[in-house]
C-alpha cells in the first residue's frame, strides 16, 4: 500500500494542482505534515514553512480573540458594539424597490453576538448583489484598496433577521482594538500566538513581504493558470482585517486546530472554544454563497444536502458527512483555496492549503474532498 502522502500526492497530480501544505492532527500530536509540488511548476517553494494568506480561515482566530477579550473584560456578549464604536450604529440598511437601491434606519444595535454569527447584516461585495452594485458604481469602498473604508458598506437586513455571510468580523477586530487599547496582532499574540508558541502567524505586514509568500495562481475556464502574485494585495495591507488578514503556515495553524481539539477534549462545555462549536443562529439557514465576481469565487453550497448551522467562525454539520467528518464538527474556508475542518467527535482536524483563484474551483474542492477522505480511511480506526 502506497503511503498518505504517496497517495495524496498522486490525486493532486491527476487534478493538476500547482501546490498545496496539508496535514492533520490529533488533540495529542501533529500526525502528519506534507507538502505537494506540482513538477509544472518548478519555481515554488520546496520547504514546509512557507508562508500562506489565510484569508477567511482568520475568522475562527479573531472568534477566538473576541471571546477571550470580552471573557476578561467581563462584557456581555449581546452587548451593543456600538458602545466601543459609534461609528457602527451609523450603518444603515440598504435594499432594493424596483430598479433602485434606497436606505432605511437600522433600530436594531449590532451586538458581538450578531457579529460573531455572521447575522449582523453585514455583507461581501462579491456574495450579495446590492453590494456588488454599489461597488460597480464606486458608491462604496472596494476591500482591496487595503484600509478600512470597506466597512462603512450598508447593512442588507436587520441585525438578527437572517443568517448572511460579510464583513462582519473586521469590526469585530476594530472593536477588539478599541476596547484593549492594543492592534489586533498584539491580541493575536497575547492570546494564541505566545501560549502555543506560534512564530510565523500575523496580522502584521511587516512579518512578510511578496518574496517570503507562497505564488498566488489564476485557474481560467480551460484550465490553464497564470502567475498573478503580484495583483494579490492580501497580506500586505496595513488595515488589519479580523475576516481575513492573518499569513500564517501548515504548522502553525495545525498546532491552532491542535489546541481547539484539546480545549474540546478536556474543558468541553466550560470552555469559550465551546462557543465556537455551537449553533448560534437557532434555525435560520446556511444560505448557498452566490457570486457575483466569477473571478474571485465561484458559486458555492457547502454539503447542500446536510443540515449546517453556523458557530462563532466555523460551519457546523449537525448531521456526518459520509466517510469524512462526524456530526458536530467546524470548519470554513478562505477565498484562495485554503480550507480546515475540526472534528471533535473524531479527535481530527485537518489543513488543506493552496493560493490559487477562483475560489471553490472544482478541481481544488475534489482535492480537498480527496484528502479528507484519505486522512479518514488511513488514520481513524473505527
Amino acid at each position: 500500500m502506497n503511503s498518505f502522502e504517496e497517495e495524496i500526492n498522486k490525486n493532486f497530480l491527476n487534478l493538476n494542482i500547482p501546490f498545496v501544505d496539508y496535514g492533520i492532527t490529533s488533540s495529542g500530536s501533529i500526525s502528519l505534515e506534507g507538502i505537494f509540488r506540482n513538477p509544472k511548476f518548478p519555481s515554488l517553494f520546496q520547504n514546509k514553512n512557507s508562508l500562506f494568506r489565510m484569508a477567511s480561515m482568520t475568522k475562527p482566530l479573531t472568534a477566538y480573540l473576541t471571546l477571550a477579550l470580552l471573557d476578561d473584560y467581563k462584557i456581555d456578549l449581546h452587548e451593543s458594539v456600538g458602545t466601543y464604536l459609534p461609528e457602527i450604529s451609523n450603518l444603515k440598511i440598504a435594499y432594493k424597490e424596483g430598479a433602485t437601491i434606497k436606505y432605511k434606519k437600522n433600530d436594531v444595535p449590532i451586538s458581538f453576538h450578531h457579529l460573531l454569527s455572521c447575522t449582523s447584516g453585514n455583507a461581501y461585495e462579491h456574495h450579495d448583489p446590492i453590494i456588488s452594485e454599489l461597488l460597480l458604481k464606486k458608491e462604496i469602498a472596494p476591500m482591496k484598496n487595503g484600509d478600512d473604508a470597506f466597512l462603512k458598506a450598508p447593512l442588507v437586513f436587520t441585525p438578527g433577521s437572517q443568517w448572511g455571510y460579510g464583513i462582519s468580523y473586521g469590526w469585530l477586530g476594530k472593536a477588539i482594538e478599541a476596547i484593549s487599547g492594543l492592534t489586533l496582532d498584539e491580541n493575536l499574540k497575547k492570546y494564541l500566538c505566545n501560549p502555543l508558541g506560534l512564530k510565523l502567524t500575523s496580522f502584521d505586514p511587516e512579518q512578510s513581504n511578496e518574496e517570503s509568500l507562497s505564488p498566488v495562481y489564476f485557474r481560467d475556464s480551460e484550465g490553464s493558470y497564470s502567475d498573478i502574485t503580484t495583483k494579490i494585495t492580501l497580506g500586505l495591507n496595513p488595515f488589519q482585517y479580523g475576516g481575513g488578514g492573518v499569513i500564517s503556515t501548515l504548522s502553525d495553524y495545525l498546532k491552532i486546530l491542535q489546541f481547539f481539539l484539546k480545549v474540546m477534549k478536556f474543558d468541553g462545555e466550560d470552555s469559550i472554544v465551546s462557543y465556537m462549536f455551537k449553533n448560534q443562529i437557532g434555525n435560520l439557514a446556511i444560505s448557498p454563497l452566490k457570486s457575483f465576481n466569477k473571478s474571485l469565487a465561484l458559486d458555492y453550497n457547502i454539503f447542500p444536502n446536510v443540515e449546517k448551522r453556523w458557530g462563532y467562525g466555523l460551519v457546523i454539520n449537525k448531521e456526518p458527512i459520509p466517510k469524512k467528518r462526524k456530526a458536530g464538527s467546524g470548519s470554513w474556508a478562505g477565498v484562495l483555496n485554503t480550507y480546515f475542518w475540526v472534528d471533535p467527535k473524531s479527535d481530527m482536524a485537518g489543513v488543506f492549503l493552496a493560493q490559487m483563484l477562483p475560489c471553490y474551483s472544482l478541481n481544488i474542492l475534489n482535492a480537498f474532498a480527496s484528502f479528507e477522505e484519505l486522512a479518514y480511511e488511513r488514520l481513524i480506526r473505527n
